[in-house]
């Protein structure tokens, strides 16, 4: 089976988008499993209302999602104070229209008939579990909203009488998801690169630059923590049974997207929709 594993990075996910136009729509590659976190679960929830084997049609429907985005549907100021309410508020945003956005885009019973198994994930802050919710939870799109929180901007939201916030926070790249599903091959598409933090000059930035700095290089351990134990599967496989072999093809930028993952506007889902091609090509 085949499997489609996409991670975190707000906007950056625009550049997953530009990847699955070379991958489902030019190639015609469907997946079966479908793992995201954060914004790769906000991706995989618009694919996943798609039945398996119609990837263009999937592709296309994420396309369409990705060009109605802009800051005011995810996001915005709170009143009277801005940013500032962040003293007061549980989080620097009102995400409040991100929830609504995500109750009329999603299709529960298309996502839960579909044929896919979707898995997205998010953390709880009060005992740092993860927890990856399933293509019939009735629940689901609060849990890509949970999956899609990102931590201090955004409103965590309250399931089960726990609170939860980005998946990311735990898995960047939720490959254990997929590899307990059953994929023999998995296509990951990341945000940032799995080698290296990308300089970052913190010259004139004020207190929000540092903490989505913060966050960027906490992802990016988490992301090489991800891949090695990925690399540790595959070791095991040769050992024979209960192990088995597992593909992998990784696709990741080789340069910094954006420095601000919150800044959701056309010119710059775009830009990076267009590098995510470039790089799908060069991939192969």
């Amino acid at each position: 089976m085949r499997a489609l594993v996409l991670s975190g990075g707000g906007v950056k996910g625009a550049y997953q988008v530009g990847a699955l136009k070379k991958w489902m729509l030019e190639d015609k590659l469907d997946y079966e499993i479908l793992c995201g976190v954060s914004v790769g679960a906000l991706n995989v929830g618009v694919l996943g209302q798609v039945p398996f084997g119609r990837p263009s049609e999937a592709f296309g429907r994420l396309r369409s999602m990705w060009d109605r985005v802009e800051n005011a549907t995810i996001r915005k100021s709170w009143p009277l104070f801005g940013k500032l309410a962040a003293l007061w508020k549980p989080s620097v945003y009102n995400s409040q229209p991100l929830i609504d956005w995500l109750n009329k885009e999603l299709n529960l019973e298309a996502i839960a008939n579909s044929g896919r198994k979707v898995r997205v994930g998010a953390t709880c802050w009060e005992t740092g579990e993860y927890f990856a919710a399933t293509e019939t939870d009735p629940l689901f799109a609060k849990w890509v909203y949970a999956s899609a929180s990102f931590p201090a901007f955004f409103l965590p939201i309250e399931i089960a009488k726990k609170t939860w916030t980005d998946g990311g926070v735990r898995h960047v790249t939720p490959l254990g998801e997929a590899i307990k599903l059953g994929a023999t091959e998995v296509d990951i598409i990341l945000c940032s690169s799995s080698d290296h933090s990308e300089p970052w000059d913190p010259s004139g930035k004020k207190t929000i630059s540092y903490a989505l700095r913060a966050i960027e290089v906490m992802s990016d351990e988490i992301i090489r923590t991800d891949l090695q134990v990925c690399g540790l599967k595959n070791d095991l496989a040769l050992l024979g049974k209960p192990y088995r072999q597992i593909r992998f093809r990784v696709l990741e930028p080789q340069k910094l997207l954006t420095d601000d993952a919150l800044e959701f506007n056309q010119k710059i889902v775009t830009k990076l929709q267009e590098i995510g091609y470039r790089d799908a090509h060069a991939l192969g």
